[in-house]
Parts: structure tokens; sequence; C-alpha cells
């Protein structure tokens, strides 16, 4: 058995620009869901129980469906009510959607594992809410929400590939592409699995220097309350 790369060097165009989009949807999907998570997060910790259900709600029902059924649920039923929207919409929406839920959850178990002391001292110095989650507890939440932050970022990433079966030209889109003129299954899905583990290694490589870089400014910058 021969590898045929040629079929696969001969229709790199249609590679890159399913590599583009691949990182343009993870791109604006991860800081709206990290957003989203935030508010939730927010909301899900608040003493009002108006708040807090609707955001427990949310997190329930986002996290106990696949992301490819929720996929389905907004491309073939957001027409039966006249809304119409592209494949590469419905992608943003639903990653950014499906991410929120997960980041909120990562930012509440942050906020709850730092020390319960250091709330009741702020509330003692008669802090309000928001001041002192803004000024004591949220810098604290890095070393907590970093690492499990970055596996789920990178996990929406690697989903990206199910944006395919809503006919997004992302990198599985390219590939099946690639595979039904050149009939090179294991040479082009195997080219594939070697770029998602290339931005895999560099994503993780990027993430590492960020959080080196925050904890070194955390250090130089000790917390003050003003």
């Amino acid at each position: 058995m021969s590898f045929d790369y040629m079929a696969i060097w001969s229709n790199r165009d249609l590679l890159i620009q399913g590599l583009l989009t691949t990182l343009l949807i993870a791109g604006v999907a991860i800081p709206i869901g990290i957003i989203i998570g935030i508010v939730v997060c927010m909301l899900r910790i608040s003493k009002n129980r108006l708040l807090r259900w609707p955001a427990m709600a949310y997190i329930e029902i986002i996290r106990n469906i696949p992301l490819l059924i929720l996929l389905f649920m907004m491309f073939y039923a957001l027409p039966f009510f006249g809304i119409r929207l592209s494949g590469l919409t419905i992608g943003f929406i639903c990653l950014s959607i499906y991410g929120g839920a997960y980041f909120a959850e990562v930012f509440r178990g942050g906020v709850e594992a730092v020390s319960k002391g250091q709330t009741d001292a702020a509330k003692a110095l008669g802090l309000k809410y928001g001041f002192y989650m803004r000024r004591v507890i949220f810098p604290q939440l890095y070393s907590y929400v970093f690492p499990p932050a970055t596996n789920i970022a990178l996990t929406l990433i690697k989903e990206t590939s199910l944006l395919s079966m809503v006919t997004v030209a992302e990198l599985t889109y390219a590939a099946h592409d690639i595979n039904g003129r050149t009939f090179t299954p294991v040479e082009t899905f195997a080219t594939i699995a070697l770029i998602y583990w290339g931005i895999s290694i560099l994503f993780l490589k990027l993430t590492a220097g960020l959080q080196s870089r925050i904890e070194v400014g955390h250090i130089s910058q000790p917390l003050a309350i003003r």
C-alpha cells in the first residue's frame, strides 16, 4: 500500500481555507463563550433565586445535550419558525453557548475554591459585592481557572469539526471534499489529524506562555484594595 500525498498537495488550497475557517470559528466562539461563562457564573452564585435558577437550568441543559444535537436543532428547527441563519452563524452561536456552560462551571468552581474567610473579611469591611468580587476574588481565580479553561477551549477547537455536519467549510469539511475528489481517505484524514494535532500543540504552548506571564505579573504586582 502506497500513500498518495500528491492528492493532498494538489488540494492544499482547500485545506488552507478550511484551516482558516476553523481558526476563525474558534477565535470568535472561545472569547464569547468565556464572556457568557463569566455572566452565567455570576448569576449562578447569586443569592437571588430568580437569577440563580435560570443560570442553573442553562448549565444543566447545555451540558447534557451533545453539541451535534444542538447544531442539528438550530440548523433544522429554526427555519420552521422563519429564522434562517447560515451554517457558519449557527456554528458561532452553538459553540459559544456550549462553551459558555462549561466555562461557567469552571469559574464557579474557582470562586468557591477561594478561601471563604476572604469573602467574610471583605463583607466585614463593608465592601460591596461587585467591588470585592472584582478586586478580591477575581484576581485570585487564574490559578484555579486557567488549566480547566484551557482544556475546554482546546475541546472547542476540536469540536469545530462537527460543524462540517451543517455545511460549514471548515477543516473536516475540506477533508471530506478532498476525499470525494481523490478517493484517498487514509492520506486525507491522516493529514487532517496531523493538522489538528499541530493546532493543539501550538495552542497549549501559547496558553502555557500566557499563564507564566500572568503568574509573573501577579507576583510582581501584589493585590491592593483601593
